[in-house]
């Protein structure tokens, strides 16, 4: 028994030592660096300044074949629809209409002989909360 003592004492300390030495090792040590960099910040202007040039927009050649309206929402389901239709004539008066595809409801405004025209009201829809405003041409 006392020969096991020895033989314990001896390594049990090493077996310690070699335990705390491995553990403290730099192998697990983190590296840090430093990064020199300039902090950028993105301002968006939510105000848009909409001007239009009738110079800027070009006539079709034979603008008395085509005839123009905005569009300004499509709808599946008739309930939507109905509701967009009231809030629109609300908003933009009675010179919005609806046309029905198939099973769609698209609500349009206006029909207009020039481009300029329905730009214009396509911004003026815009401008009123109507995002998805946009213009169709139509061949008469």
């Amino acid at each position: 028994m006392l020969k096991f003592a020895k033989i314990y004492i001896l390594v049990l300390p090493a077996v310690l030592a070699f335990c705390f030495t491995a553990c403290t090792s730099g192998e697990y040590e983190a590296t840090t660096y430093k990064i020199n960099y300039t902090e950028k910040t993105v301002k968006a202007d939510t105000i848009k300044k909409i001007t239009l040039n009738d110079d800027k927009i070009k006539q079709d050649k034979n603008s008395s074949s085509y005839s123009f309206v905005v569009q300004i929402g499509a709808f599946s389901i008739q309930s939507n629809f109905e509701n967009f239709l009231s809030r629109a004539k609300q908003l933009l008066g009675d010179d919005v209409y609806y046309e029905q595809s198939g099973n769609l409801f698209k609500i349009r405004i206006g029909k207009f002989s020039n481009r300029i025209e329905a730009v214009k009201l396509a911004e003026i829809s815009r401008s009123k909360g109507f995002t998805d405003a946009f213009i169709i041409t139509k061949k008469n």
